[in-house]
């Protein structure tokens, strides 16, 4: 099957960047999601074309690798592929080079596809009409595993409300404002002298309107690596771990 890359170009909006000009990760993402939106909806699977079949995305893991942190005012070549499915699971790769095709940002990824109305998850293979060049393999894809934690390794607990603004078109919490809630878990002073460097987060469970999280964090200076996880009704609804970077002064 022929591989088939979608591309555009975009400058994003001021307010996808912090106040140091460095483009916040939920915009990354964001950004990356909307790439692939605009070339699944060319192929009647975009959210609006599944929701209309009962049917919704669901992202159950990311690995991403920042190689340069995109800055305000940049143009950038945002570039998506879906790479492979099998029964239940669809890969799809991101990739966002600025204007020389100089690399910044890459991004493995994994969705299902969820039963809207029976909230299970239903055969990929089957649901759709359209995989965009993607290969179909009997294999499943591993991504880093992430660490077990408890609440009594956690550095930093908050509880987070979510708002009617928070919930997506498939009725629950959008995925980028968890990267927000996370990395606000960690002080100005620490977030203004580091820089992502890579990041892997697990969706275990969704969060809805009536959910009730809390959101816990722990950072080892050793390996600069922080761990961070939202909770509700005792259940885990994302994990996360994030390697950091010294901003260079």
């Amino acid at each position: 099957m022929t591989e088939v890359v979608y591309t555009e170009e975009i400058v994003p909006p001021f307010y996808a960047f912090d106040f140091a000009g460095n483009m916040k990760i939920s915009s990354l993402i964001d950004t990356m999601i909307l790439a692939s939106e605009h070339q699944l909806h060319a192929g009647n699977a975009g959210s609006d074309d599944m929701v209309e079949k009962g049917f919704g995305w669901v992202v159950v893991q990311y690995h991403m690798d920042i190689i340069k942190m995109p800055q305000k005012d940049q143009k950038l070549v945002v570039s998506t592929q879906a790479e492979s499915y099998n029964k239940f699971f669809l890969y799809r790769n991101f990739w966002i080079d600025d204007e020389e095709g100089n690399r910044l940002v890459t991004l493995e990824s994994s969705f299902v596809i969820l039963d809207i109305n029976q909230r299970k998850i239903i055969s990929a293979a089957e649901s759709l009409d359209n995989f965009f060049g993607a290969e179909q393999t009997s294999k499943i894809k591993r991504f880093a595993r992430l660490p077990k934690v408890s609440k009594d390794e956690s550095d930093n607990t908050r509880d987070q409300h979510i708002g009617y603004y928070n919930i997506d078109i498939n009725g629950h919490v959008n995925n980028s404002y968890y990267f927000d809630w996370m990395l606000d878990s960690l002080d100005m002073e620490f977030l203004s002298s580091h820089q992502v460097g890579s990041v892997d987060i697990k969706y275990e469970k969704e969060l809805d309107i009536d959910s009730t999280p809390t959101v816990y964090s722990t950072y080892n200076p050793e390996d600069m690596t922080s761990i961070h996880w939202i909770e509700s009704d005792n259940q885990e609804n994302v994990i996360a771990k994030i390697s950091w970077e010294d901003i260079p002064s």
